[in-house]
């Protein structure tokens, strides 16, 4: 009873603390949307306060090894058999526990290139020239401010590849390249998420460089330089043309969101 007790205040306890650590040191949005902060918090301070008061009420138990009620164990046996048949089983305790072991034990990490390559992608996602559908800018920032998601959204409205030519653009993504690009060519990669990592999509654009054979798959990566209009895959769709590609670091939020 007393093990059983303890491991329960530590269990939720330790629920609360791990919601809280990730929430605070921003890893919580490599698996779900931001907007969902405040939610994640509320549940947090919840595990916390659910581990508090049940240590609290159990104090004597935790403490001694004694149950508060076991004076009144004769007079109430089959209440108190009753009040138990309701309690956590040990296994139930370890599917719970699960959550924060695999936390503990895999460093938190967002979804990179190996992810895209596993998944289920048609070409049509994997070109510049398609953008996730019900999408919308409010307002488009200028040339030198989009980010990938805002140049796929203006491709989508414009609906011709030539209609960039000469724009300038300056974007960050992680490099990706499969058999279907040139040796002069990669793709400047990004994902978008709408929820969390379960509907996760990869975007991207085309980029044309004389050294992207240098360049390693899953490289965070700035690329500067305009659009022409080209073809990639038969689509013909606005390619970036770079001027200067710089390796870099991954930004704090590696996700766009729609």
């Amino acid at each position: 009873m007393r093990l059983k007790t303890i491991a329960k205040v530590v269990l939720f306890i330790s629920l609360g603390l791990f919601l809280a650590s990730r929430l605070s040191n921003g890893t919580l949005s490599f698996y779900i949307h931001p907007r969902f902060n405040a939610l994640t918090a509320v549940t947090a301070l919840t595990f916390l306060l659910v581990g508090l008061v049940y240590a609290y009420q159990h104090r004597h138990t935790i403490l001694h090894g004694v149950d508060e009620h076991d004076h009144d164990h004769h007079d109430h046996a089959h209440d108190h058999d009753h009040d138990h048949s309701h309690d956590l089983s040990w296994l139930a305790l370890g599917i719970l526990a699960i959550p924060v072991l695999l936390g503990v034990m895999v460093q938190p990490k967002p979804l990179g290139a190996a992810a895209l390559g596993n998944r289920e992608i048609n070409t049509g996602l994997l070109t510049s020239a398609q953008a996730p559908s019900g999408s919308q800018l409010s307002v488009i920032p200028t040339a030198g401010e989009r980010n990938i998601l805002d140049w796929l959204y203006l491709f989508r409205d414009r609906g011709e590849a030539a209609a960039f030519d000469g724009e300038p653009v300056h974007v960050i993504g992680f490099v990706y390249r499969d058999d279907r690009f040139a040796a002069d060519e990669f793709m400047v990669s990004r994902f978008t998420v709408s929820c969390c990592v379960a509907d996760a999509a990869p975007i991207g654009l085309i980029v044309r460089w004389p050294d992207a054979p240098e360049l390693v798959a899953d490289q965070w990566v700035e690329v500067t330089g305009t659009f022409l209009a080209g073809t990639f895959n038969g689509n013909e769709i606005p390619l970036l043309i770079a001027d200067e590609v710089v390796i870099t670091d991954p930004p704090t939020q590696p996700y766009l969101y729609q």
